[in-house]
C-alpha cells in the first residue's frame, strides 16, 4: 500500500503529462482519458506485482526549461560492496527504466517522446541509513524514440544517460534522491545537442 499511495502522488504532480493534446482528445475525449486510465492502472501493477523479481522500484519526476517528464524504473542491488573508497562504503544497483517527456511548447503527440534506460549506479554510503546519507553516480545507455525535441536536434536515438546525485532515507525501505541527469550521444553523431533534467526521486524497497 505505502508504495502505492507515493506512485499516485508523484504522478499527480506531473498532471500535465498525461494533458497534452492527442489527436483523440477533441473528437473522442471518452478514448483519451480511457487509454490514459488504463496506461496509469497497469504501470501502477506492474510495478506493485514486481514481475521481474526487482529488489526495489522508482518513480522520478523530471523537470527541464522547455520539457516535462516522469520516469519508472526496477532496481536490483548487489549483494556485496565493492569496497570502501575515502572512507565511503562503495555499493552498486542495475536500473532499468522507461522516461515518458513532453515538451511544455508543443501539444499532443508531436511533444512526447519515449526513453527506454539501462544504468548500473554507483552508491557511495558516508554512514548508516539517514536523511542524507549517499552519492550516487552513472553512466548509463538510452533508447529514444525520436531524435528531436524541445527545440534540440539529438541526431541518434541512442543516447549515453548520465547523472550525479544525493540522496537519503525518508524510512528504512524508502529513499529519496535529488539528481541531475544528462542524455547525449556523445558526438557519435553531430549535431548533438543534449538536454539535462533536475530530478527528484522516490525508490521503495519490496
Amino acid at each position: 500500500m505505502p508504495r502505492i499511495i507515493i506512485l499516485l502522488a508523484l504522478l499527480g504532480l506531473n498532471g500535465s503529462l498525461w494533458a497534452a493534446e492527442g489527436d483523440t482528445l477533441d473528437s473522442d475525449p471518452g478514448e483519451t482519458w480511457g487509454w490514459r486510465t488504463a496506461m496509469i492502472t497497469s504501470l501502477m501493477l506492474t510495478l506493485a506485482t514486481n514481475p521481474l523479481g526487482a529488489d526495489e522500484f522508482s518513480v522520478t519526476t523530471m523537470s527541464n526549461s522547455d520539457v516535462a517528464g516522469i520516469k519508472t524504473g526496477f532496481r536490483w542491488f548487489a549483494d556485496d560492496s565493492l569496497g570502501d573508497v575515502a572512507g565511503m562504503r562503495l555499493t552498486h544497483y542495475y536500473q532499468f527504466a522507461y522516461n515518458y517527456w513532453q515538451d511544455l511548447n508543443v501539444d499532443g503527440q508531436e511533444g512526447v517522446n519515449n526513453v527506454l534506460e539501462f544504468s548500473p549506479v554507483f552508491r557511495f554510503n558516508w554512514g548508516e541509513p539517514d536523511w542524507l546519507s549517499f552519492a550516487e553516480t552513472s553512466v548509463g545507455v538510452s533508447v529514444f524514440s525520436r531524435t528531436e525535441l524541445g527545440g534540440r536536434q539529438f541526431s541518434t536515438n541512442f543516447q549515453f544517460a548520465n547523472s550525479l546525485a544525493v540522496g537519503g532515507y525518508f524510512s528504512e525501505d524508502t529513499s529519496w534522491t535529488l539528481q541531475l541527469q544528462h542524455y547525449s550521444n556523445n558526438s557519435i553523431k553531430l549535431p548533438n545537442n543534449g538536454i539535462n533534467f533536475y530530478n527528484f526521486v522516490v525508490a521503495h524497497r519490496y
